[in-house]
């Protein structure tokens, strides 16, 4: 099943607990001045009765320079356990400096540990290739999605090619080219059934493909999915999606 589960209390400190004793690697995203960064770091600790959990100071996963992030700020986390990928969002207490196993000096972030944590099977982070009979609409907003009531005009429109929990790859007219630039932020809408409320995430822009004589294929990757946020499609929503497609016979690629 691909459906996100929310774990009860004694399985959420259970995985915490597991994750500080094997240092887990994890992966953030927040918001820093108006744009969704992405951030990779791993947990040193918990402590379960002052409920607060402390990771090493995150790291971009790309070439830019750390945000700075400070206390009260939401910062959404993700692990991999087994064959599942566990989802939470915690608030930053603190910036503290420690020392790590070697003695030397770590920089790190102590947050609240989370209440409510999510654990998806990891399956659905695996491209799912929509077949070109089926056709989901899907058109993006520069620089994330407009809100309610606000005059904007989508930069393109297209087809969605393939999509997993992690992205997707939106096939349109090469003369639509919205001539990104890599980690541009976008909206996304996806009309995935006619009356129906469409899909509604934000994204950054990873590549560009060419797929035919006159077509292109925009690779992109979701961000925020932890972060429920007014406007934006949830992440269990997206994730039974993406169980849909696996279940109507569309062809499977690989894990992202």
């Amino acid at each position: 099943m691909s459906r996100a589960a929310t774990l009860d209390e004694t399985s959420l400190r259970s995985i915490l607990t597991w994750a500080a004793e094997r240092q887990a690697p994890v992966t953030a995203s927040l918001i820093s001045e108006g744009r969704w960064c992405n951030l990779r770091s791993h947990v040193i600790r918990y402590d379960g009765q002052a409920h607060v959990l402390q990771i090493v100071y995150p790291i971009s996963t790309d070439t830019m320079a750390p945000p700075e992030i400070t206390a009260g700020e939401e910062l959404g986390l993700s692990l991999r356990r087994g064959h599942k990928k566990c989802v939470f969002v915690c608030q930053v207490l603190m910036r503290r400096l420690d020392k790590g196993g070697d003695g030397q000096a770590l920089d790190t972030l102590v947050v609240r540990a989370p209440r409510q944590m999510r654990e998806l099977q990891r399956r659905v982070y695996q491209r799912v290739i929509i077949p070109e009979e089926r056709f989901i609409a899907t058109r993006l907003w520069q620089g994330g999605l407009p809100s309610p009531g606000e005059p904007c005009w989508p930069i393109c429109s297209g087809r969605v090619a393939n999509m997993s929990l992690g992205g997707m790859l939106m096939d349109i007219r090469a003369d639509q080219n919205p001539r990104l630039g890599v980690g541009d932020v976008v909206g996304v809408e996806i009309t995935h059934m006619p009356g129906r409320e469409p899909l509604m995430a934000e994204a950054q822009y990873r590549h560009c493909v060419m797929t035919g004589a006159d077509r292109i294929g925009i690779g992109l990757q979701f961000v925020g999915l932890e972060h429920e946020r007014p406007g934006r499609t949830g992440i269990s929503e997206l994730a039974e999606f993406v169980r849909s497609l696996r279940a109507g016979g569309a062809r499977i690629d690989r894990e992202e």
